[in-house]
């Protein structure tokens, strides 16, 4: 349904291969290319956080206000101040999450793209391209969507048989087709291999954990260059925990998923993070996040405290009730004395002994 789509984004990935005469330069036009096309969801994003930033103290304000409260009608309240000061300031909070939904599909076409070069590219039929895989892979009997085309590219290429345009022909590949297979062939690396595939050590071993290095770099630098404003925020043991496991986690998937597909993927995700850097820098030198000064955060947590304290002085000024009944010692500022002696066996054999006259708590209204 989509293929129109996809051989679009095809025949311009196909033409940067053709004028660059390497298909992994090829993945960096098209990544710069992308790149300016979602520069204007970028700058959305950003002035969204610099709208966050500007509400971030007024926000800390209205919680501190409700701190240690936790019922639902408290929390209600608190949300619908939060809400109405968002909504005062022309904020929403969806505005940010936008940008990313209607970018995710894109996405997925531009993976699908660049995974399937035989498909989208060259413009081969999936029954031929399954052909070729079973030729060259005989008994995989692996199903069309589950072939990786750069590396059947390279065992294509690598094939020691008689001449491969021949024998691709004899596939079912057409001469112009053939003629439309792109050069994954980078600095003397055929980057159509995994990057354990060929021998125990190989240059393109460091392409996951580059890959891996500047993703964690890009996370870095977008958190630092976002202000200081979540120093008002009181993150909690696990929100610190949750975001070090995702500093953790994200690179280490990007080592695991590096290795299982052929070496050009990683190669992208390095040329991904790298433009996603440098854009990252030139928004934030553009329209700089506010940043609060030492002395404004002290001030901020300053009145957030004597909020708290104001709260705490106006509980402590309300009456304490006590229950008609003793059912913890709290209720009690002294508790009641138990009978000794025979009475005690007495009051056990007739159950519990009324407390009145002196002996009885003190009820306060």
């Amino acid at each position: 349904m989509l293929d129109w789509l996809y051989k679009g984004i095809g025949a311009v990935l196909g033409w940067f291969s053709d004028i660059t005469g390497s298909y992994a330069l090829a993945l960096l036009l098209y990544a710069l290319v992308f790149k300016l096309l979602f520069l204007f969801f970028s700058i959305k994003q950003q002035k969204n956080q610099i709208a966050m930033a500007k509400l971030t103290p007024k926000i800390e304000l209205i919680r501190a206000k409700y701190k240690g409260r936790t019922d639902q009608a408290t929390l209600r309240k608190q949300q619908e101040e939060i809400l109405e000061l968002q909504r005062k300031e022309g904020y929403s909070p969806l505005s940010g999450c936008l940008p990313l939904l209607i970018q995710m599909p894109i996405i997925i076409f531009l993976y699908n793209v660049i995974r399937k070069p035989l498909s989208f590219i060259a413009n081969v039929s999936d029954e031929v391209i399954v052909n070729i895989n079973n030729f060259l892979n005989p008994g995989s009997d692996i199903a069309f969507k589950n072939i990786d085309q750069i590396t059947l590219i390279g065992q294509i290429k690598n094939y020691n048989g008689y001449d491969s345009a021949s024998f691709l022909l004899d596939l079912g590949m057409s001469g112009e087709q053939i003629t439309k297979i792109p050069n994954f062939t980078l600095w003397g690396l055929d980057l159509a291999n995994k990057p354990a595939e060929p021998v125990f050590w190989n240059w393109l071993l460091l392409i996951p954990f580059i890959a891996a290095a500047f993703q964690w770099l890009s996370m870095f630098i977008s958190r630092k260059l976002s202000g200081n404003a979540n120093q008002l925020a009181e993150q909690s043991a696990e929100s610190q925990m949750s975001l070090r496991m995702m500093d953790l986690i994200m690179p280490l998937m990007t080592v695991f998923f590096a290795f299982s597909f052929s070496s050009m993927m990683g190669l992208y995700w390095i040329f991904q993070s790298i433009l996603g850097i440098i854009q990252t820098f030139i928004l934030h030198k553009i329209m700089p996040i506010p940043k609060f000064t030492e002395e404004e955060i002290r001030e901020i947590k300053r009145a957030r405290k004597a909020q708290e304290k104001a709260q705490n002085a106006i509980i402590k000024t309300q009456p304490k009730y006590k229950s008609l009944h003793y059912i913890d010692e709290d209720d009690y500022d002294e508790l009641p004395e138990a009978p000794t002696g025979s009475s005690t066996n007495s009051s056990a054999n007739q159950g519990t002994k009324k407390l009145s006259g002196d002996g009885a708590p003190e009820i306060k209204d």
